[in-house]
Protein backbone atom coordinates (compact mmCIF):
# COMPACT_ATOMS: atom_id res chain seq x y z
CA UNK A 1 0.00 0.00 0.00
CA UNK A 2 2.62 2.22 1.00
CA UNK A 3 4.36 2.77 -2.33
CA UNK A 4 4.81 5.34 -5.60
CA UNK A 5 1.22 5.26 -6.91
CA UNK A 6 1.24 8.00 -9.20
CA UNK A 7 3.64 8.71 -11.87
CA UNK A 8 3.91 12.60 -9.67
CA UNK A 9 4.59 10.93 -5.47
CA UNK A 10 3.57 12.39 -2.82
CA UNK A 11 6.19 11.57 -0.45
CA UNK A 12 5.68 12.80 3.01
CA UNK A 13 8.85 14.39 3.74
CA UNK A 14 7.11 16.44 6.93
CA UNK A 15 9.82 19.00 7.39
CA UNK A 16 8.70 20.53 3.99
CA UNK A 17 5.19 20.76 5.17
CA UNK A 18 3.67 23.93 5.58
CA UNK A 19 2.40 24.95 9.35
CA UNK A 20 5.06 22.43 10.66
CA UNK A 21 8.17 24.63 11.96
CA UNK A 22 10.60 22.44 14.25
CA UNK A 23 13.11 24.79 16.30
CA UNK A 24 15.49 25.34 13.61
CA UNK A 25 19.48 24.03 14.76
CA UNK A 26 20.96 27.08 15.74
CA UNK A 27 18.45 28.05 17.71
CA UNK A 28 18.67 25.07 20.23
CA UNK A 29 19.98 24.75 23.37
CA UNK A 30 19.63 21.50 24.78
CA UNK A 31 20.00 21.27 28.53
CA UNK A 32 22.72 19.91 31.01
CA UNK A 33 21.95 16.54 31.50
CA UNK A 34 23.33 12.68 31.86
CA UNK A 35 22.16 11.90 28.27
CA UNK A 36 24.67 12.76 25.35
CA UNK A 37 22.01 12.62 22.70
CA UNK A 38 19.03 15.03 23.34
CA UNK A 39 16.53 16.48 20.46
CA UNK A 40 15.09 19.47 20.83
CA UNK A 41 11.24 19.91 20.08
CA UNK A 42 8.68 22.76 18.52
CA UNK A 43 8.43 23.52 22.01
CA UNK A 44 11.10 25.70 23.68
CA UNK A 45 10.55 23.81 27.27
CA UNK A 46 10.48 20.10 26.01
CA UNK A 47 13.69 17.83 24.68
CA UNK A 48 14.07 14.34 23.90
CA UNK A 49 17.00 12.16 25.41
CA UNK A 50 18.30 9.64 23.36
CA UNK A 51 21.43 6.66 24.03
CA UNK A 52 24.46 6.56 22.27
CA UNK A 53 22.15 4.16 19.80
CA UNK A 54 19.63 7.04 19.43
CA UNK A 55 17.44 4.62 21.29
CA UNK A 56 14.77 7.02 23.14
CA UNK A 57 15.12 7.40 26.93
CA UNK A 58 13.46 10.36 28.48
CA UNK A 59 11.71 13.84 27.89
CA UNK A 60 13.26 16.91 29.31
CA UNK A 61 12.36 20.19 30.44
CA UNK A 62 14.93 23.03 30.04
CA UNK A 63 16.31 22.56 32.95
CA UNK A 64 17.42 18.89 31.74
CA UNK A 65 15.14 17.43 34.74
CA UNK A 66 13.47 14.00 33.40
CA UNK A 67 9.21 14.52 33.01
CA UNK A 68 8.47 10.99 31.36
CA UNK A 69 10.41 8.01 30.45
CA UNK A 70 10.51 7.21 26.82
CA UNK A 71 11.94 3.42 27.06
CA UNK A 72 8.85 1.75 26.16
CA UNK A 73 9.38 2.77 22.87
CA UNK A 74 11.35 1.87 19.73
CA UNK A 75 11.38 5.48 18.19
CA UNK A 76 10.35 8.78 19.43
CA UNK A 77 10.29 11.32 16.18
CA UNK A 78 11.63 14.71 18.41
CA UNK A 79 11.21 17.15 15.06
CA UNK A 80 7.71 16.01 14.30
CA UNK A 81 6.14 17.41 17.77
CA UNK A 82 3.56 19.37 16.80
CA UNK A 83 0.06 20.90 18.39
CA UNK A 84 1.58 19.16 21.73
CA UNK A 85 2.02 15.48 20.48
CA UNK A 86 4.68 13.78 18.79
CA UNK A 87 4.30 10.29 17.46
CA UNK A 88 6.33 6.79 18.92
CA UNK A 89 7.08 3.37 17.38
CA UNK A 90 6.72 0.33 19.21
CA UNK A 91 7.24 -3.02 17.60
CA UNK A 92 6.53 -1.57 14.41
CA UNK A 93 3.31 0.23 15.16
CA UNK A 94 3.15 4.01 15.36
CA UNK A 95 0.95 5.61 18.33
CA UNK A 96 1.38 9.55 20.13
CA UNK A 97 2.31 10.69 23.05
CA UNK A 98 1.87 14.41 24.72
CA UNK A 99 3.97 16.38 25.81
CA UNK A 100 4.35 14.83 29.81
CA UNK A 101 4.60 11.68 27.98
CA UNK A 102 1.44 10.04 28.21
CA UNK A 103 0.24 7.66 25.19
CA UNK A 104 -2.60 9.28 24.27
CA UNK A 105 -3.08 7.37 20.97
CA UNK A 106 -1.92 3.48 21.31
CA UNK A 107 0.11 2.17 18.95
CA UNK A 108 -1.64 0.00 16.57
CA UNK A 109 -1.17 2.12 13.55
CA UNK A 110 0.84 1.33 10.77
CA UNK A 111 4.60 2.28 9.66
CA UNK A 112 4.36 4.53 6.69
CA UNK A 113 7.85 3.61 5.58
CA UNK A 114 6.78 1.09 2.67
CA UNK A 115 8.66 -1.74 1.44
CA UNK A 116 9.70 0.16 -1.84
CA UNK A 117 10.64 3.27 -0.33
CA UNK A 118 14.14 3.97 -1.12
CA UNK A 119 14.22 7.67 0.82
CA UNK A 120 11.54 8.01 3.07
CA UNK A 121 12.24 8.21 6.45
CA UNK A 122 9.20 9.51 8.04
CA UNK A 123 7.38 6.30 9.33
CA UNK A 124 4.03 8.72 11.15
CA UNK A 125 2.61 12.39 10.26
CA UNK A 126 2.72 15.09 12.51
CA UNK A 127 -0.32 16.20 14.48
CA UNK A 128 -2.35 19.05 12.70
CA UNK A 129 -4.81 20.91 14.49
CA UNK A 130 -6.06 17.79 16.89
CA UNK A 131 -6.15 16.04 13.18
CA UNK A 132 -3.70 12.96 12.09
CA UNK A 133 -3.55 10.96 8.86
CA UNK A 134 -2.67 7.72 9.91
CA UNK A 135 -2.64 4.54 8.08
CA UNK A 136 -4.06 1.56 9.46
CA UNK A 137 -4.06 -2.27 7.80
CA UNK A 138 -2.55 -0.73 4.60
CA UNK A 139 -5.39 1.75 4.55
CA UNK A 140 -5.43 5.44 5.41
CA UNK A 141 -7.29 7.26 7.86
CA UNK A 142 -7.72 10.38 10.15
CA UNK A 143 -7.83 10.61 13.39
CA UNK A 144 -7.99 12.92 16.39
CA UNK A 145 -5.95 13.06 19.29
CA UNK A 146 -8.44 11.04 21.42
CA UNK A 147 -8.26 8.25 18.84
CA UNK A 148 -11.68 8.83 17.66
CA UNK A 149 -11.78 7.92 14.06
CA UNK A 150 -12.44 11.42 11.97
CA UNK A 151 -12.27 9.68 8.50
CA UNK A 152 -13.28 5.31 8.11
CA UNK A 153 -10.21 3.59 7.07
CA UNK A 154 -12.71 2.46 4.35
CA UNK A 155 -12.82 5.14 1.71
CA UNK A 156 -11.63 5.48 -1.76
CA UNK A 157 -8.22 6.95 -1.19
CA UNK A 158 -4.96 4.60 -1.56
CA UNK A 159 -3.29 7.69 -0.67
CA UNK A 160 -3.95 10.73 2.41
CA UNK A 161 -0.43 12.79 2.76
CA UNK A 162 -0.08 15.28 5.36
CA UNK A 163 -2.60 18.11 6.27
CA UNK A 164 -0.81 21.58 5.52
CA UNK A 165 -3.46 25.31 5.13
CA UNK A 166 -6.51 22.84 6.20
CA UNK A 167 -6.17 20.38 3.50
CA UNK A 168 -4.45 16.72 2.95
CA UNK A 169 -4.50 15.96 -0.91
CA UNK A 170 -6.29 12.36 -1.32
CA UNK A 171 -4.97 9.71 -4.13
CA UNK A 172 -8.46 8.44 -5.39
CA UNK A 173 -8.66 4.51 -6.30
CA UNK A 174 -11.25 5.10 -8.46
CA UNK A 175 -9.85 8.06 -10.76
CA UNK A 176 -6.52 7.65 -9.83
CA UNK A 177 -6.57 11.40 -9.68
CA UNK A 178 -5.69 13.70 -7.10
CA UNK A 179 -7.87 15.74 -4.84
CA UNK A 180 -8.15 17.46 -1.35
CA UNK A 181 -9.93 16.79 2.09
CA UNK A 182 -10.14 19.59 4.54
CA UNK A 183 -9.69 18.33 8.58
CA UNK A 184 -12.87 16.62 9.37
CA UNK A 185 -12.28 14.42 6.43
CA UNK A 186 -14.69 15.74 3.87
CA UNK A 187 -14.08 15.82 0.03
CA UNK A 188 -13.19 19.45 -0.84
CA UNK A 189 -11.40 19.41 -3.95
CA UNK A 190 -13.16 16.49 -5.88
CA UNK A 191 -9.98 14.62 -8.03
CA UNK A 192 -8.73 16.00 -10.55
CA UNK A 193 -4.98 16.47 -10.62
CA UNK A 194 -2.77 13.84 -11.91
CA UNK A 195 -0.14 15.08 -9.39
CA UNK A 196 0.05 17.37 -6.32
CA UNK A 197 3.62 19.99 -5.62
CA UNK A 198 6.87 18.32 -5.89
CA UNK A 199 9.87 17.66 -8.17
CA UNK A 200 11.52 14.76 -8.29
CA UNK A 201 9.99 12.95 -5.44
CA UNK A 202 9.83 15.96 -3.04
CA UNK A 203 6.61 17.29 -1.16
CA UNK A 204 5.71 20.27 -0.60
CA UNK A 205 2.47 20.90 0.67
CA UNK A 206 0.70 24.43 0.63
CA UNK A 207 3.37 27.00 0.55
CA UNK A 208 2.24 30.52 1.02
CA UNK A 209 -1.14 29.28 0.80
CA UNK A 210 -0.75 27.86 -2.50
CA UNK A 211 0.04 24.08 -3.92
CA UNK A 212 1.08 23.41 -7.08
CA UNK A 213 -0.92 21.16 -9.16
CA UNK A 214 0.25 19.11 -12.50
CA UNK A 215 -2.59 18.18 -15.43
CA UNK A 216 -1.73 16.89 -18.62
CA UNK A 217 1.90 17.41 -18.05
CA UNK A 218 1.14 21.16 -16.73
CA UNK A 219 2.08 22.59 -13.84
CA UNK A 220 0.09 25.54 -11.73
CA UNK A 221 -1.07 26.58 -8.70
CA UNK A 222 -4.50 26.45 -6.71
CA UNK A 223 -5.54 27.81 -3.48
CA UNK A 224 -7.28 25.64 -0.57
CA UNK A 225 -10.23 26.51 -1.70
CA UNK A 226 -9.01 24.81 -5.28
CA UNK A 227 -9.42 28.20 -7.30
CA UNK A 228 -6.73 28.06 -9.73
CA UNK A 229 -4.35 30.86 -8.98
CA UNK A 230 -1.69 30.31 -11.36
CA UNK A 231 -2.46 29.03 -14.34
CA UNK A 232 -1.44 24.64 -15.07
CA UNK A 233 0.84 26.29 -17.99
CA UNK A 234 4.63 25.23 -16.50
CA UNK A 235 6.83 22.40 -17.56
CA UNK A 236 8.02 22.49 -13.90
CA UNK A 237 7.58 24.54 -9.99
CA UNK A 238 8.92 25.29 -6.92
CA UNK A 239 6.91 26.11 -4.03
CA UNK A 240 6.15 29.51 -3.47
CA UNK A 241 9.12 31.04 -1.17
CA UNK A 242 9.59 34.75 0.26
CA UNK A 243 6.23 35.91 -2.33
CA UNK A 244 7.54 33.75 -5.10
CA UNK A 245 7.78 30.48 -6.86
CA UNK A 246 10.45 29.23 -9.51
CA UNK A 247 9.16 28.06 -12.20
CA UNK A 248 10.47 26.28 -15.70
CA UNK A 249 9.13 27.08 -19.23
CA UNK A 250 11.25 24.69 -21.51
CA UNK A 251 14.70 24.75 -20.79
CA UNK A 252 14.21 28.06 -19.08
CA UNK A 253 13.52 29.27 -15.86
CA UNK A 254 12.23 32.61 -14.54
CA UNK A 255 9.96 33.69 -10.87
CA UNK A 256 7.10 34.69 -10.76
CA UNK A 257 4.73 35.54 -8.07
CA UNK A 258 1.38 34.46 -6.71
CA UNK A 259 -0.95 36.29 -9.32
CA UNK A 260 1.35 34.86 -11.87
CA UNK A 261 3.32 38.14 -12.46
CA UNK A 262 6.88 37.67 -13.76
CA UNK A 263 8.94 39.22 -11.52
CA UNK A 264 12.31 37.68 -12.35
CA UNK A 265 12.33 36.71 -16.31
CA UNK A 266 12.87 33.27 -17.92
CA UNK A 267 17.09 33.37 -18.29
CA UNK A 268 18.04 30.54 -16.12
CA UNK A 269 18.87 27.26 -17.84
CA UNK A 270 17.83 24.09 -16.73
CA UNK A 271 20.96 22.33 -17.87
CA UNK A 272 23.28 23.91 -15.35
CA UNK A 273 21.43 22.48 -12.48
CA UNK A 274 22.73 19.71 -10.35
CA UNK A 275 19.63 17.14 -9.67
CA UNK A 276 21.13 15.22 -7.13
CA UNK A 277 18.48 14.60 -4.44
CA UNK A 278 14.71 13.11 -4.95
CA UNK A 279 13.63 14.90 -1.94
CA UNK A 280 12.68 18.57 -1.17
CA UNK A 281 15.98 18.91 1.46
CA UNK A 282 18.00 18.76 -1.47
CA UNK A 283 16.24 20.37 -3.84
CA UNK A 284 17.57 23.81 -3.12
CA UNK A 285 17.87 25.50 -6.52
CA UNK A 286 14.75 27.99 -7.83
CA UNK A 287 13.59 28.53 -4.62
CA UNK A 288 14.21 31.61 -2.33
CA UNK A 289 15.82 31.52 1.18
CA UNK A 290 16.85 34.52 2.84
CA UNK A 291 16.99 36.89 -0.30
CA UNK A 292 18.53 34.50 -2.41
CA UNK A 293 17.94 31.76 -4.59
CA UNK A 294 20.01 28.98 -6.55
CA UNK A 295 20.16 29.09 -10.02
CA UNK A 296 23.34 27.37 -11.22
CA UNK A 297 25.93 24.30 -9.30
CA UNK A 298 29.31 24.95 -11.43
CA UNK A 299 31.46 21.59 -11.63
CA UNK A 300 33.34 22.15 -8.73
CA UNK A 301 30.39 22.12 -6.58
CA UNK A 302 29.90 25.67 -6.14
CA UNK A 303 26.62 27.40 -6.44
CA UNK A 304 25.80 30.86 -8.40
CA UNK A 305 22.53 32.38 -6.39
CA UNK A 306 20.65 35.40 -7.43
CA UNK A 307 18.42 38.07 -5.43
CA UNK A 308 15.09 39.24 -6.15
CA UNK A 309 16.17 41.36 -8.69
CA UNK A 310 18.00 38.81 -10.78
CA UNK A 311 21.34 39.67 -10.13
CA UNK A 312 24.11 37.49 -8.89
CA UNK A 313 25.20 37.82 -5.30
CA UNK A 314 26.62 35.21 -2.55
CA UNK A 315 24.32 32.58 -1.44
CA UNK A 316 22.51 32.59 1.73
CA UNK A 317 22.91 30.15 4.15
CA UNK A 318 20.43 27.23 4.54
Amino acid sequence: MYKQIAKVLLVPIIASVSGLSALAAEDCIPPKSNYSNTQCTDDAQLFVAYDDDYRPQALLNKQGKVTASLKAFDKVQAWLYSDGFMPVLKNDKVGYINAQGKLVVPTIYDNLIGPDDKYNEVWANPVYQGKIVVGKDGAYGVIDTSNKVILSFENNYVMIDPFSNDRAPVYDFNTELWGLIDTNGKEFVAPQYDGLDGHLGGHYGFHEGLLGVIKDDKWGFVTKTGAVAVPLIYDEIRPFSEQLAGVRKGKSWGFIDGANRTVIPFKFSDDKVQRMSVTSFGATYFNFNNGTAQIEEKNDGTSVCINKLGKIVACSEW
